[in-house]
C-alpha cells in the first residue's frame, strides 16, 4: 500500500484528507511574534478572523524536516512506500524540508517529495487523485508516473477582489497597488508548472468573471476540478453555476488557506483544474 502525504498548504479539507487517507503536514503561520500550527492550533475561520484585525501581517513557516522524518517515520509501519505532495519549490522551502525529512528515514527510498508545481488546491487535486489511485491498489512506480503527468495537466486561476493583500505581502509595488486599486483592476492569476502569471486585468468583478470562466472554457474537458474561494462562498457557488455545463463528477467547493488567503485576501475566488489533456 502506497500512503499519500501533503502540508497543509493543500487547502485539503480534514473530511476530504480523512475519506482518502492523505496524511497532512501541518504548515507554521506567524502573527508577530506568535506562531501556530495550521489547521492544529489555528483553524481556517480563525485565520481569516485574525487577518482582519491583526496589525503583523501573516506569514508562513516551513514545518522542520524533522517533523516530516517523524510523519514519514510512523507510516512507514503500516505503508509499502510513501509518495509526499507539496507547494512548489520556486516559493517556498517546505518542499527542501520533506526532501530532508526523507534522507533521516532509513529505507528512504521507498519516501518520495514531489515538487507539485503547485500551490493550494492545484497542489490537492494532484493528491486526491493520487490517493484514489493508491487505494485502488496502485504501486509506487505508477502513482509516480501518474502525479508526473499530472503537473502540465493542471492549472489555478484566481481573481483577486483588490491587491492590497498582495502588496502587504511585498509581491508588488505598493504604488502600482494603489494606481490599480483606483482603476477597480481585478488581477486574474495563473499558477501553471510552477509559475505564477497575471492572466489578466478586468477592471470590474462582473468582467473578472467572465474572464476567468472563458480563460477556464478553454481548457476543457476536465478530470477534476476544486472552486475555491476566500470568505466568499456565493463567489464560488456562482462560478459553478456558469461552469456547470464543463464540472466532472469530481468537482469540490472550498476555502482556501493561508498560501492563497493571505496574498489574495478577503473575497478571491478561482478554481483548480485538471485537463483530460496535456
Amino acid at each position: 500500500m502506497v500512503k499519500i502525504v501533503v502540508d497543509s498548504t493543500a487547502d485539503l479539507s480534514p473530511e476530504i484528507a480523512a475519506d482518502l487517507d492523505i496524511d497532512v503536514v501541518p504548515c507554521l503561520i506567524r502573527f508577530g511574534d506568535r506562531t501556530f500550527r495550521d489547521g492544529v492550533d489555528m483553524s481556517r475561520a480563525e485565520f481569516y478572523a485574525r487577518l482582519q484585525t491583526d496589525p503583523h501581517f501573516p506569514g508562513t513557516a516551513t514545518p522542520a524536516p524533522g517533523v516530516f522524518a517523524e510523519t514519514y517515520r510512523q507510516l512507514a509501519a503500516e505503508a509499502d512506500a510513501i509518495v509526499s505532495i507539496h507547494l512548489s519549490a520556486n516559493y517556498s522551502g517546505i518542499f527542501g524540508a520533506a526532501r530532508l525529512g526523507a534522507e533521516a528515514v532509513a529505507d528512504s527510498q521507498r519516501v518520495v517529495p514531489v515538487d507539485s508545481g503547485q500551490v493550494s488546491l492545484g497542489m490537492g487535486v494532484m493528491a486526491i487523485l493520487a490517493a484514489q489511485a493508491a487505494r485502488a491498489g496502485a504501486s509506487l512506480e505508477k502513482i509516480l508516473d501518474l502525479v508526473e503527468g499530472l503537473k502540465p495537466r493542471t492549472h489555478l486561476f484566481a481573481l483577486l477582489d483588490s491587491l492590497d493583500s498582495v502588496t502587504r505581502g511585498g509581491r508588488i509595488n505598493p504604488l502600482v497597488a494603489r494606481v490599480g486599486n483606483m482603476l477597480r483592476v481585478k488581477p486574474i492569476l495563473h499558477i501553471h508548472q510552477g509559475q505564477i502569471l497575471l492572466h489578466d486585468r478586468p477592471r470590474s468583478w462582473e468582467r473578472g468573471q467572465q474572464h476567468l470562466v472563458t480563460s477556464v472554457r478553454a481548457l476543457a474537458p476536465f478530470e477534476c476540478v476544486a472552486l475555491l474561494h476566500t470568505q466568499r462562498p456565493e463567489a464560488a457557488a456562482a462560478l459553478g453555476e456558469m461552469l456547470s455545463d464543463l464540472l466532472p463528477p469530481q468537482t469540490y467547493t472550498l476555502e482556501a488557506g493561508v498560501t492563497i488567503g493571505a496574498h489574495a485576501g478577503k473575497g478571491a475566488v478561482g478554481v483548480a483544474l485538471v485537463c483530460t489533456h496535456g
